[in-house]
Protein backbone atom coordinates (compact mmCIF):
# COMPACT_ATOMS: atom_id res chain seq x y z
CA UNK A 1 0.00 0.00 0.00
CA UNK A 2 1.31 3.45 -0.83
CA UNK A 3 1.46 6.43 1.47
CA UNK A 4 -1.34 8.99 1.18
CA UNK A 5 -0.74 11.95 -1.15
CA UNK A 6 1.36 14.77 0.26
CA UNK A 7 -0.82 17.69 1.24
CA UNK A 8 -0.64 20.73 3.43
CA UNK A 9 2.08 23.29 3.64
CA UNK A 10 5.40 22.46 2.04
CA UNK A 11 8.51 24.60 2.22
CA UNK A 12 10.17 25.67 -1.04
CA UNK A 13 13.01 23.24 -0.24
CA UNK A 14 10.53 20.36 0.15
CA UNK A 15 8.89 21.26 -3.17
CA UNK A 16 12.32 21.45 -4.84
CA UNK A 17 13.18 18.02 -3.40
CA UNK A 18 10.01 16.54 -4.90
CA UNK A 19 10.79 18.09 -8.29
CA UNK A 20 14.29 16.56 -8.07
CA UNK A 21 12.73 13.19 -7.20
CA UNK A 22 10.49 13.47 -10.29
CA UNK A 23 13.60 14.12 -12.41
CA UNK A 24 15.25 11.03 -10.91
CA UNK A 25 12.16 8.92 -11.60
CA UNK A 26 12.21 9.95 -15.28
CA UNK A 27 15.97 9.50 -15.48
CA UNK A 28 15.73 6.01 -13.98
CA UNK A 29 12.47 4.66 -15.45
CA UNK A 30 12.02 6.66 -18.67
CA UNK A 31 9.77 9.35 -20.07
CA UNK A 32 6.21 8.37 -21.01
CA UNK A 33 4.55 10.16 -23.92
CA UNK A 34 0.80 10.72 -24.04
CA UNK A 35 -0.19 9.69 -20.51
CA UNK A 36 0.82 10.21 -16.88
CA UNK A 37 2.31 6.71 -16.88
CA UNK A 38 1.78 3.64 -19.00
CA UNK A 39 -1.93 2.75 -18.95
CA UNK A 40 -2.61 5.38 -16.25
CA UNK A 41 -6.33 5.41 -17.00
CA UNK A 42 -6.60 1.67 -16.48
CA UNK A 43 -4.24 0.83 -13.64
CA UNK A 44 -2.50 2.56 -10.75
CA UNK A 45 1.13 3.56 -10.96
CA UNK A 46 3.59 0.73 -10.35
CA UNK A 47 7.23 1.43 -9.43
CA UNK A 48 9.50 1.20 -12.46
CA UNK A 49 6.85 2.52 -14.87
CA UNK A 50 7.88 5.38 -17.19
CA UNK A 51 6.08 8.68 -16.47
CA UNK A 52 5.53 11.97 -18.25
CA UNK A 53 6.63 15.09 -16.41
CA UNK A 54 3.26 15.65 -14.74
CA UNK A 55 2.93 11.93 -13.95
CA UNK A 56 6.35 11.87 -12.28
CA UNK A 57 5.54 14.98 -10.25
CA UNK A 58 2.24 13.39 -9.18
CA UNK A 59 3.84 10.06 -8.29
CA UNK A 60 6.54 11.57 -6.07
CA UNK A 61 3.78 13.60 -4.41
CA UNK A 62 1.92 10.39 -3.52
CA UNK A 63 -0.65 10.10 -6.32
CA UNK A 64 -0.91 6.58 -7.77
CA UNK A 65 -4.26 6.77 -9.59
CA UNK A 66 -4.54 8.53 -12.97
CA UNK A 67 -7.97 10.04 -12.33
CA UNK A 68 -6.94 11.14 -8.84
CA UNK A 69 -3.79 12.68 -10.24
CA UNK A 70 -5.77 14.62 -12.81
CA UNK A 71 -8.37 15.94 -10.39
CA UNK A 72 -6.41 16.40 -7.15
CA UNK A 73 -2.83 16.95 -8.37
CA UNK A 74 -3.28 18.74 -11.69
CA UNK A 75 -6.47 20.31 -10.37
CA UNK A 76 -8.51 20.01 -13.54
CA UNK A 77 -11.64 22.09 -13.12
CA UNK A 78 -15.07 20.50 -13.04
CA UNK A 79 -18.26 21.80 -14.61
CA UNK A 80 -21.35 21.73 -12.41
CA UNK A 81 -24.37 21.32 -14.72
CA UNK A 82 -26.80 22.28 -11.95
CA UNK A 83 -25.24 25.70 -11.38
CA UNK A 84 -23.70 26.16 -14.82
CA UNK A 85 -20.42 27.06 -13.13
CA UNK A 86 -16.98 25.69 -13.88
CA UNK A 87 -14.85 25.60 -10.76
CA UNK A 88 -11.41 27.18 -11.23
CA UNK A 89 -8.34 24.98 -11.55
CA UNK A 90 -6.57 24.37 -8.24
CA UNK A 91 -3.31 22.56 -8.90
CA UNK A 92 -1.37 20.97 -6.06
CA UNK A 93 1.45 23.15 -4.69
CA UNK A 94 4.10 20.94 -6.32
CA UNK A 95 2.36 21.12 -9.70
CA UNK A 96 1.78 24.88 -9.47
CA UNK A 97 5.37 25.56 -8.41
CA UNK A 98 6.83 23.30 -11.10
CA UNK A 99 4.67 24.94 -13.78
CA UNK A 100 5.81 28.39 -12.72
CA UNK A 101 9.48 27.37 -12.47
CA UNK A 102 9.32 25.77 -15.93
CA UNK A 103 7.69 28.89 -17.36
CA UNK A 104 4.23 27.43 -18.03
CA UNK A 105 0.86 28.92 -17.09
CA UNK A 106 -1.34 25.94 -17.98
CA UNK A 107 -1.04 22.20 -17.37
CA UNK A 108 -1.69 21.64 -21.08
CA UNK A 109 1.57 23.46 -21.83
CA UNK A 110 3.48 21.08 -19.55
CA UNK A 111 1.90 18.04 -21.23
CA UNK A 112 2.75 19.40 -24.68
CA UNK A 113 6.34 20.18 -23.73
CA UNK A 114 6.84 16.84 -21.97
CA UNK A 115 5.49 14.88 -24.93
CA UNK A 116 7.87 16.62 -27.35
CA UNK A 117 11.01 17.01 -25.23
CA UNK A 118 13.45 14.19 -24.78
CA UNK A 119 13.99 12.58 -21.40
CA UNK A 120 17.39 14.28 -20.96
CA UNK A 121 15.86 17.71 -21.58
CA UNK A 122 13.02 17.05 -19.13
CA UNK A 123 15.41 15.81 -16.44
CA UNK A 124 17.74 18.79 -16.94
CA UNK A 125 14.87 21.31 -16.86
CA UNK A 126 13.36 19.76 -13.72
CA UNK A 127 16.73 19.82 -11.96
CA UNK A 128 17.28 23.44 -13.03
CA UNK A 129 13.78 24.37 -11.80
CA UNK A 130 14.48 22.75 -8.43
CA UNK A 131 17.79 24.61 -8.13
CA UNK A 132 16.09 27.91 -9.00
CA UNK A 133 13.42 27.32 -6.34
CA UNK A 134 16.12 26.65 -3.75
CA UNK A 135 18.11 29.72 -4.81
CA UNK A 136 15.04 31.99 -4.67
CA UNK A 137 14.17 30.72 -1.20
CA UNK A 138 17.71 31.11 0.09
CA UNK A 139 18.35 27.34 0.25
CA UNK A 140 21.39 25.48 -1.01
CA UNK A 141 21.37 24.48 -4.67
Amino acid sequence: MSDPPISGDLSPAQVADLIDQAATLIETDGLEVGDYWTRALFQPYEPGTPCCTVGALAVVSGYRDGIGAEKAFVGVSEYDPETGVTEPDHPHLVMATAMKALGFREAEDVYEWSDHAGDREVVAELRFAAAQIRAQSGGAA
